[in-house]
């Protein structure tokens, strides 16, 4: 049995939640690959559209501008890791040892991420 991980971001980031369809998954994933390969300032949601295969409000529907799924893609990070920290550093009373582990969690390859399938990992460690 495996289990998955769902990372709870901030609802007034996004008009309809990604995580909730197929479609807004492919949002996700390829808007990071778009992002990493073209710049946030090159993106856009007609170019994000194009490489999904859906119309630009397709995309409106789930994110208001280009700026929030900016904003969603970081704050989703970022709740990740604050996750990944505290799990890792649960039982760990000395403070020097949690430090350690947490520099550890930092510099070491995601593996956790790569149980979110829609998520190309290779363009989130970079």
């Amino acid at each position: 049995m495996e289990l998955q991980l769902l990372i709870s971001v901030n609802e007034k980031l996004f008009n309809r939640d990604p995580n909730s369809s197929e479609l807004g998954k492919k949002i996700i994933s390829h808007s990071i690959e778009l992002i990493y390969e073209l710049g946030f300032e090159s993106f856009t949601f007609k170019k994000l559209a194009e490489e999904i295969g859906t119309t630009e409000a397709g995309i409106y529907r789930y994110f208001s501008n280009k700026h929030r799924l900016l904003i969603y893609l970081v704050n989703w990070y970022w709740s990740w890791l604050e996750f990944q920290v505290d799990y890792h550093t649960n039982n760990v009373d000395n403070p020097e040892q949690k430090l350690k582990k947490i520099i550890t969690l930092l510099i070491s390859d995601i593996k956790e991420i790569e149980k979110q399938e829609h998520i190309n990992k290779k363009n989130c460690m970079k």
